[in-house]
């Protein structure tokens, strides 16, 4: 249970909590690649494509302050495509190696999109009882993004990792935040999908935390005993009002 009487701020997580069903994103693009593009991808063949797209983007620092969300899925799709060619698991086409990427990043865009639309009432409303955090793993551009997308006014601060150098699961990322807005870990709430990145971060520093899991999965398959949690971002306001 959440001790709503102790929370004086809530923090959350981007990708997978905001802009997605509580899905990892992983499972998203295959998801959109093989129901809206028709390929022939499993979890085990596109994985590894999936975390080369991930460490390049790092690497190759490609994402500036001032790109889009849908530019930044470009760098992605581009990289994942590329390698996916590379390594055998689709032919080299003209195709696939520009049609197919830019169409993707399309797919992904409109699907994050929404689902942050859908997110934006419950934002709102918790925006009027708490100071909310934003705290993300993300590219240098999160400010741009969130702000393209109508939720910056939400948040009283966005924390981005590559600004900050440094990643969760590291709980530094998350304290950070805490602690430049002068809150103490036990009054805030941590909201997220990953157990590794977002849960047990904030258990360690003391935080209560929710957990967004996905509808289809068993309910309580990933979260630790002491985490509440919610399968639709509208259930939140009902854990704490």
């Amino acid at each position: 249970m959440i001790d709503s009487k102790k929370i004086k701020a809530i923090a959350f997580d981007f990708g997978g909590t905001l802009d997605s069903p509580f899905m990892h994103w992983m499972d998203i693009y295959i998801r959109l690649y093989t129901e809206e593009l028709h390929l022939n991808l499993t979890a085990e063949r596109f994985r590894d494509s999936y975390i080369y797209a991930e460490q390049m983007m790092e690497r190759m620092q490609l994402v500036q302050p001032f790109h889009t969300l849908l530019e930044t899925q470009l760098f992605k799709t581009n990289l994942q495509f590329e390698n996916l060619i590379e390594r055998g698991i689709l032919p080299d086409t003209p195709e696939n190696r520009k049609q197919l990427p830019a169409t993707a990043a399309r797919l992904v865009t409109d699907f994050s999109t929404h689902y942050v639309e859908l997110s934006k009432p419950v934002l709102a409303k918790l925006a009027q009882h708490y100071p909310l955090l934003l705290v993300s793993n993300y590219y240098g551009n999160l400010e741009k993004v969130v702000t393209d997308l109508g939720i910056a006014s939400c948040f009283i601060s966005l924390t981005d990792s590559t600004l900050e150098g440094v990643r969760k699961p590291d709980s530094t990322l998350w304290k950070l935040a805490f602690d430049r807005q002068g809150y103490a870990p036990e009054e805030v709430l941590v909201v997220g999908d990953s157990m590794k990145n977002d849960i047990l971060p904030a258990l360690s520093l003391g935080c209560q935390a929710i957990q967004g899991v996905p509808a289809s999965k068993g309910f309580f398959e990933e979260a630790a005993g002491e985490v509440h949690c919610i399968s639709s971002l509208t259930e939140l306001p009902v854990a704490l009002f």
